[in-house]
C-alpha cells in the first residue's frame, strides 16, 4: 500500500481522510477537537462533519470515547465532553495558578492533615492525578497516575454513582468485581445498595475494601451539567483515625468539592 500525505483530505463528502501513518490518531484527534469545539452537546452527524469523518467511523469513536469517559452520550443522539476530558482540562490550567487545584488540596490538608487525592475515571478504573501527604507517620502507598478499581474506592463509587444501570452493566460485564480484600463489595446486589446511599448521602466511604487498615472518605466533583467530572478523597489509617472521626471531614471534603468544580467545567 502506498503511503500518501497524512495531511491530506478525501474529497469525497463524509470522507475518514487522512490516510497513511497515523491515520487512525488523527482521526480521533480531530473528533476529539470537535467535541471540544461545541458550546453544547453536538448530534452525531454534526460531530462527524466537523471532524471530516463518515457517520459510521465518527459513531465508532464516539462509543470508545463514551467507554473511556473522554465522551458522554446524551438522549437524542448528542454527544459532549466527558468527565475524563474535564479533569485533564482542570489539571492543565489549574496547574500553576494561584486557584489551581494543588493549592485548594493542600488548604485541605492543613485543615484536616490526612492524605487527601483527586482521582478521575480512566477507562474502567480510576486514576489519581493529585496528591497532597497527610501529617501521619505512616505514608499511603498511593501516588499520581496510580489506576485503581472503581468498586472498591470511595473515589471510584463517587464515579460508580454517575453510572446508568446499562453502563454499570458493561462495567461488571467486563471487569467483574474483584475481591481487595475480606470488605470489598464482590455482588452486583450489594454495589447497587452502595452506590444508592452513595447518591443520598453525597459522599462514598471505603472501609478497607480496597486495602486493609485504610478507609476513605470521597465527595464527587460536578460539572455544571452535574456529570461527576472526578472525586476529591481523604485517606486515612484504621489504627489512628476512628470512623466517626473520618465522617466528621464530610463538610471540610464537600466545602473542597464546591471549590473544584469550577475548575472541572462549572
Amino acid at each position: 500500500m502506498t503511503s500518501a500525505d497524512p495531511t491530506s483530505r478525501d474529497p469525497s463528502p463524509g470522507g475518514d481522510a487522512p490516510k497513511g501513518d497515523g491515520a487512525g490518531p488523527r482521526r480521533l484527534l480531530r473528533l476529539i477537537d470537535a467535541l471540544c469545539s461545541s458550546q453544547t452537546p453536538a448530534p452525531l452527524a454534526g460531530l462527524a462533519a466537523s471532524a471530516e469523518l463518515s457517520k459510521p467511523t465518527a459513531h465508532r469513536l464516539l462509543r470508545v470515547l463514551t467507554e473511556e469517559g473522554w465522551a458522554v452520550a446524551h438522549e437524542g443522539g448528542s454527544y459532549g465532553i466527558g468527565p475524563a476530558m474535564r479533569a485533564l482540562g482542570a489539571a492543565v490550567t489549574g496547574s500553576g495558578s494561584g486557584g489551581g487545584i494543588e493549592r485548594i488540596l493542600t488548604e485541605l490538608q492543613k485543615e484536616v492533615r490526612q492524605t487527601v487525592h483527586v482521582g478521575v475515571r480512566s477507562g474502567d478504573r480510576i486514576v489519581y492525578t493529585h496528591k497532597v501527604e497527610g501529617d501521619q507517620p505512616f505514608a499511603m502507598a498511593s501516588r499520581v497516575g496510580m489506576h485503581q478499581p472503581l468498586h472498591s474506592t470511595a473515589i471510584g463509587k463517587c464515579v460508580l454513582s454517575g453510572f446508568s444501570a446499562g453502563a454499570l452493566d458493561g462495567l461488571v460485564e467486563r471487569v467483574g468485581l474483584e475481591s481487595r480484600t475480606r470488605a470489598t463489595i464482590t455482588t452486583r446486589a450489594a454495589l447497587d445498595e452502595e452506590l444508592a446511599r452513595v447518591r443520598e448521602q453525597g459522599y462514598a466511604l471505603d472501609e478497607e475494601e480496597n486495602e486493609a487498615n485504610v478507609r476513605c472518605l470521597a465527595v464527587p466533583v460536578r460539572t455544571a451539567g452535574h456529570q461527576v467530572a472526578a472525586a476529591v478523597s481523604i485517606s486515612t489509617v484504621t489504627f489512628v483515625v476512628s470512623r466517626e472521626e473520618v465522617l466528621a471531614l464530610r463538610e471540610a471534603l464537600r466545602e473542597t468539592a464546591a471549590r473544584l468544580e469550577p475548575l472541572f467545567g462549572r
